[in-house]
């Protein structure tokens, strides 16, 4: 599913791509209730945008499977994947605190 690409200002990572599955899980955590891709999508994109990101995860997201990047805003945290482009990273699931 293709939702767009988010664009930072970060020196190792410039893209977010989310993954079908991210996709997926930001919809089922977040309160995007409308039918479609749209509005999600765009709720998606300007959350990764606003994303701090960093090599380490927030205390509540720390699991069995470590990310090289972290892109975190409020109460999500996305695990980041590096992609054949160096400066392009996909996001793999949303994790939200409870």
């Amino acid at each position: 599913m293709d939702v767009g690409v988010a664009r930072l200002e970060h020196p190792l990572v410039a893209e977010i791509v989310p993954s079908a599955h991210c996709v997926l899980r930001f919809r089922q955590r977040m309160p995007v209730r409308n039918p479609g891709v749209a509005e999600v999508a765009d709720a998606l994109i300007a959350a990764l945008e606003a994303a701090d990101v960093s090599g380490w995860p927030p205390a509540w997201a720390v699991s069995d499977r470590p990310a090289e990047q972290w892109a975190v805003t409020g109460n999500m945290a996305f695990p980041l994947a590096r992609t054949a482009d160096p400066r392009r990273w996909v996001a793999l699931t949303c994790l939200r605190r409870k």
